[in-house]
């Protein structure tokens, strides 16, 4: 049986989509990094990537409101490009549904200060009103001049039948 956590699967496809039903509902949310708390993973190499994690907290507004913790992993090389992958749990509501559910990511920036990527609901993830949760979505990030990060998605949800 082959691997898939949260939409990701362990071969080099690397991205195993399930297409929404005809019924299912399209948002957009901002996002700004409340905390973040960099950790580095192992020692630094001089002229190698930057390897560390990231822990966060974060609030959503828009068609998703609430609060997400986040955990991300990333490798950031001399010329300030990233890659980074992550797990968030997030609390709150979706069209007046309240809940939480975990979320899967990874993303990439080609230039220090700004990022783009992808996320999926980890299937069977939903509690209380958003059990059966399921989705999708695109966000971009960039770091304001006040040196705060924001994020804007854009998602596609419904519900388990």
């Amino acid at each position: 049986m082959p691997f898939t956590w949260g939409g990701l699967t362990e071969g080099p496809v690397a991205f195993a989509e399930e297409q929404p039903p005809p019924d299912a509902v399209t948002h957009t949310s901002s996002v700004e990094v409340l905390t973040m708390d960099k950790q580095d993973i192992g020692p630094q190499v001089a002229g190698g990537p930057a390897v560390f994690a990231t822990l966060m907290t974060e609030k959503f507004t828009g068609g998703i409101e609430g609060t997400g913790h986040a955990d991300h992993v990333r490798v950031v090389q001399p010329d300030g490009s990233q890659i980074v992958a992550g797990v968030e749990r997030v609390v709150g509501t979706i069209d007046g549904r309240s809940g939480s559910f975990v979320l899967t990511s990874y993303g990439y920036g080609d230039r220090p200060g700004v990022g783009r990527g992808f996320w999926t609901v980890v299937p069977g993830s939903g509690t209380d009103e958003l059990a059966g949760l399921r989705g999708r979505g695109t966000f971009t990030v960039a770091l304001g001049p006040d040196g705060t990060w924001r994020a804007e998605d854009r998602f596609t949800h419904w519900f388990d039948r």
